[in-house]
């Protein structure tokens, strides 16, 4: 059988749409000095690069998008499409000047040859590796690890980017490799640029059907009715940011407070919005649906993406440079499962929150809730420095309670205070400076302690390490609590106190007397879904005290 011609061989390449005339002239003529064949040697070199480009972008939104989808579920068809088009656009300018890049080096550096498939294969396998690094870095940087769907769908499209993208490569420099094997490569044998684009374009519908199947049509309905157990007790809890065992046990006359106590695991979660709405619900996160701080909305979309690497320059970045997405702070909405002090007053319960995250100013029912935005907003014109607006805070949310308690007559009350993380673990400060506003943030815990002890209340103090503490998390309490292993009994435990019954969502136990029969659930909670307008005082303000990079 006679040995094929090259021209026979690049002829047979081009009807199956692998070489066009520009991998034929891609390194004959000398881009510098050709005349004009050099206009001619970048348009071809461009066209060549933008095809190759263009068919590893379509590979690479399948493994973003899905890996999206898995933790920012559920998003619109529009806001898919979007983010969609977002990383595929990005995906192949980053594709197209890798590949230009790779080709010109070849070109001007004589001395690397391609005179076997071996040498082709390995420079299309680093090429790939360069593309498919940084999405494995970007998935890498999410601070909650994968669940097992994720990480399926993940690794599979992952490595059907990686192999895609290494045959595209390969085909775009097939012509280094023709001379040396006087035949078409096994992998080249058939046409595969049209069964490629089509496999891309139906991954890429894939992703949508989970904006189909999770349309949110449930309607404001009249809350679950339960029995409960009379009763006249008032209950506060206080909610302690920062605060650890080693913290709690060197503080004389905070153990004096709040005599019972025990050191307890800390609640996992990648913010601490979202380890708070655990302790505060009683659910784990995949139920109430709060990970973030803040997140990402896409132009003209009703969701927030909270879960987004911090190496996504696309959303983080890019796409709020060109107005097609705006950081903004997280919304009450969000929240898919009540407070227990939500579910207490939505059953008539008094009931006073403040300044607890994922939380609005309303009043709804028995419940008088202040959220965030008021209590960290500061005066008009007030210059304060960080550590000293994060002792007001603190300062501010403690004032208000106490009032709304006074007005209202309350029987359950709770505040969150944060000034103790913000100072130790947010706020890049001196050690003296550190020391002084963490001892004064301890004395303002003791004196709210005092001060709901002086009107009735039983107090169960909760206090978890911050970001970057490992200490253990303390419950303390001036009721006699039964040994604790978890955060997650605080909720059962006051569901117990006011008399209710804990539902079977909760995961942690009650530490005090004999608990209620369970109920099934106490319902997701339920929004209108509307879009929340940005405070940006309230965005600023969480990023001058660290919360927000």
């Amino acid at each position: 059988m006679p040995v094929p011609s090259v021209d026979d061989l690049r002829r047979d390449l081009r009807e199956r749409g692998y070489l066009s005339h520009a991998i034929e002239r891609w390194f004959a003529h000398d881009p510098f000095t050709a005349g004009r064949s050099s206009r001619a040697f970048w348009l071809e070199l461009a066209t060549v690069a933008a095809k190759a480009a263009l068919l590893i972008a379509l590979f690479a939104i399948v493994p973003l998008a899905a890996i999206m989808l898995f933790r920012n579920h559920p998003l619109s068809a529009g806001e898919t499409l979007l983010m969609s088009l977002l990383y595929g656009v990005t995906g192949f300018a980053i594709s197209f000047l890798l590949l230009i890049a790779v080709a010109l080096i070849l070109k001007l550096r004589p001395t690397i040859v391609i005179d076997t498939p071996r040498a082709l294969l390995a420079i299309s396998f680093a090429a790939a590796s360069l593309l498919a690094a940084p999405v494995a870095l970007w998935w890498y940087r999410f601070p909650a690890t994968p669940g097992w769907p994720e990480l399926l769908t993940g690794i599979a499209a992952m490595a059907a980017f990686f192999l895609i993208a290494t045959i595209a490569i390969s085909a775009a420099l097939l012509s280094f490799s023709i001379y040396e094997l006087q035949r078409v490569p096994l992998i080249h044998q058939k046409p595969r640029g049209i069964p490629m684009t089509i496999a891309a374009s139906v991954l890429i519908a894939l992703l949508f059907l989970p904006t189909f199947a999770a349309q949110d049509s449930r309607t404001a309905a009249p809350p679950i009715q339960v029995v409960t157990s009379p009763g006249t007790r008032r209950v506060a809890l206080v909610a302690v940011d920062g605060l650890t065992w080693d913290i709690y046990r060197a503080r004389p006359d905070l153990a004096q407070a709040a005599a019972f106590a025990y050191a307890v695991a800390s609640l996992r979660g990648g913010s601490t919005t979202e380890r708070w709405a655990s302790l505060g619900t009683g659910v784990k996160t995949y139920l109430h649906g709060v990970r973030a701080v803040d997140g990402v909305r896409l132009r003209g979309g009703a969701h927030l993406l909270q879960s987004v690497s911090p190496s996504d320059f696309v959303l983080r970045d890019l796409a709020e440079a060109i107005g097609l997405a705006r950081l903004e702070p997280l919304p009450p909405t969000v929240r898919k499962r009540d407070f227990v002090w939500e579910v207490f007053a939505a059953r008539g319960v008094p009931s006073v929150a403040v300044n607890w995250w994922t939380s609005a100013d309303a009043r709804l029912g028995a419940l008088d809730s202040i959220g965030q935005t008021s209590i960290f907003a500061l005066p008009a014109g007030a210059r304060l420095s960080p550590s000293d607006f994060a002792l007001r805070v603190d300062g501010e949310a403690s004032k208000r309670l106490l009032v709304a308690v006074d007005a209202d007559q309350a029987r359950f009350a709770t505040v969150y205070l944060p000034a103790l993380d913000i100072v130790l673990n947010r706020l890049t400060i001196g050690p003296s400076e550190k020391l002084t506003a963490s001892v004064r943030a301890l004395d303002g815990l003791v004196a709210t302690i005092a001060a709901l002890r002086a009107r009735g209340f039983d107090i169960i103090v909760a206090g978890m390490p911050g970001d970057n503490q490992r200490d253990q998390a303390v419950l303390a309490s001036t009721l006699t609590l039964a040994p604790s292993t978890t955060p997650f009994d605080v909720a059962p435990t006051l569901c117990s106190l006011i008399g209710f019954p804990p539902s079977n969502e909760m995961s942690g136990r009650t530490l005090v007397g004999s608990e209620l029969p369970r109920i099934a659930t106490y319902g997701a909670r339920v929004t209108n879904g509307s879009l929340v307008k940005v405070n940006e005082e309230y965005y600023e303000n969480l990023r001058s005290l660290g919360y927000i990079r």
